[in-house]
């Protein structure tokens, strides 16, 4: 941008800021409330006509479970220990560090960001996912979780006696058929727009941050899996007697061995695995916490995400309920079942970005996703679109700043297998046959690894991760105009989302200084 641009850009934004000024007072609503998106009535990107889809037992996780090729990416083989070359060793050390059955090695244990009321809190963030959500997180489809009787006599866990019982993500519709059975018809609405207006109501109200409907159809089934997976466990008995079905062997991970068991594959049936053929999808967006991301990579970023997740697993569950007590079949889901980014743009509830997560107009990319099937038919919203795929080709914020150099600063096009990328290489983990920005799935896990605390730098770094403010909306209407590239040079020079550079920001005052206001702001 030249220098006349330049000064016609700010002198746009100055006059912008300052008539934003003077309305406040009396319309402060009017200038909070820029709504940008404009309804589209296809999928706002390209999918060809050879999309076949995407089975999970190629997610990042899942291949951890079963391919112990190691990892071909030459920049993954000489920055990260020749212990982690292959996926299995990766996810078994990090799920080790997560359940603490090992210590971390990567970061001083009194680092400020890294120390164990860090991690303590983010393992009671995620606890009502791991106690009562079951493998959703993972994958797994309709899972079980796994718990222990209570001896009725002492009131004693029977830690010798693991036993498997619904979890909240269940697909257990007994309900509505005993409901069917007594000849109760389901509640009727008005017609599918009624319909469309309790149920997001009761979304939001039962927790939800954003909510939005798609269709059940031709075009929105095809982002179910092609196959589901779910980790294959093994009986082990712990140091101190209790027994536990695993996904990796512990006692060998102590010794430095990674051990999984492999996945259990089928091909993907909604209809045949629930019993109903679905009408609708309800799907939920979760806000996570804005002052928690501010100190990615470290684990206070880690807690916002594994609160969502525990958020996930109650409001769709609850969700659920809500409709089978109306007499509609209902199937909630997590990271299970579908690809949750392409229906949440389905929904209407963002857009693609280069970092491969939605971005939302309120929250930007800072949520998590979750869906409810439903054979209650509900009028559908229509993707929209509101200049983040051109703000994205510009911006390459999120690419400069991903410590594992997984996001490519490359234009996004229709992704092929084995397309090669300043970035790596298109992969078995990567959806292929749709326009986007390439990202490295084999890299970003691979730093998730190394800094055993995920990472959310992207994120925490987007320009479009702002809170509601109105300066913040005015900032969204430059993304539409020539000067979009300049947006991110006033985030940057406003402080917003800290260093970009990878090792400054890990070792900067900003860190410390978003980690301590994290805590001390109550």
């Amino acid at each position: 941008m030249n220098r006349r641009e330049f000064i016609k850009a700010t002198g746009v934004a100055g006059v912008s800021t300052a008539i934003a000024g003077a309305t406040m007072a009396s319309n402060p609503k009017k200038v909070m409330a820029v709504e940008l998106a404009k309804e589209q009535d296809d999928f706002p990107a390209e999918v060809t006509k050879d999309f076949k889809g995407f089975s999970f037992q190629n997610c990042m996780f899942i291949r951890g479970f079963w391919d112990n090729e190691p990892f071909e990416d030459e920049y993954i083989k000489k920055t990260y220990s020749k212990e982690f070359h292959t996926l299995p060793a990766g996810l078994v050390n990090y799920f080790g560090i997560q359940s603490r059955v090992l210590k971390g090695r990567t970061h001083d244990p009194n680092k400020v960001g890294y120390r164990e009321v860090e991690i303590a809190l983010g393992i009671a963030g995620a606890s009502m996912d791991k106690h009562f959500g079951g493998g959703s997180k993972l994958g797994a489809v309709n899972s079980p979780i796994q718990t222990f009787p209570i001896n009725p006599m002492t009131g004693e866990k029977m830690s010798d006696t693991p036993v498997f019982v619904q979890g909240l993500y269940s697909w257990d519709n007994s309900t509505v058929d005993k409901r069917l059975m007594k000849n109760k018809s389901p509640y009727e609405f008005k017609d599918s727009k009624d319909a469309a207006k309790y149920v997001k109501k009761a979304a939001k109200f039962l927790g939800a941050d954003l909510v939005g409907i798609a269709p059940y159809n031709e075009r929105t089934k095809r982002w179910t899996y092609t196959e589901w997976a779910t980790p294959k466990t093994e009986l082990f008995t712990m140091p101190d007697g209790s027994k536990e079905y695993l996904f990796f062997n512990p006692i060998k991970l102590q010794k430095g061995e990674y051990e999984t068991f492999g996945a259990n594959i089928e091909k993907s049936d909604i209809v045949k695995k629930a019993g109903f053929e679905p009408k609708s999808i309800i799907v939920m967006a979760f806000e996570m916490d804005y002052e928690a991301f501010k100190a990615a990579p470290s684990y206070v970023a880690n807690t916002t995400v594994q609160l969502s997740y525990s958020n996930m697993a109650e409001v769709t569950h609850k969700v659920a309920t809500f409709l089978r007590e109306l007499g509609y079949k209902a199937i909630p889901c997590g990271n299970d079942t579908s690809l949750s980014v392409p229906l949440a743009i389905e929904a209407g509830l963002g857009e693609g970005s280069r970092m491969g997560m939605v971005v939302t107009e309120k929250y930007g990319p800072r949520v998590r996703l979750a869906k409810v099937y439903t054979d209650l038919e509900i009028h559908p919203d229509k993707p929209k679109t509101f200049g983040v795929r051109e703000f994205c080709n510009v911006c390459m914020k999120c690419a400069d700043a991903c410590p594992g150099k997984a996001i490519s600063s490359e234009p996004s096009k229709v992704l092929k297998e084995g397309m090669e990328f300043d970035t790596g290489k298109v992969s078995i983990s990567n959806i292929t046959e749709v326009e986007k920005w390439f990202c490295s799935g084999e890299r970003c896990f691979s730093y998730w690894n190394y800094n055993e605390a995920g990472c959310s730098t992207c994120i925490a770094v987007c320009p479009y991760n702002k809170i509601d403010e109105w300066h913040h909306d005015l900032s969204k209407l430059m993304t539409l105009t020539p000067f979009k590239s300049l947006l991110r040079n006033l985030d940057e020079w406003f402080g917003y989302g800290g260093p970009v550079d990878p090792e400054e920001r890990i070792e900067s005052k900003y860190l410390i200084d978003a980690v301590n206001d994290f805590w001390n702001k109550l």
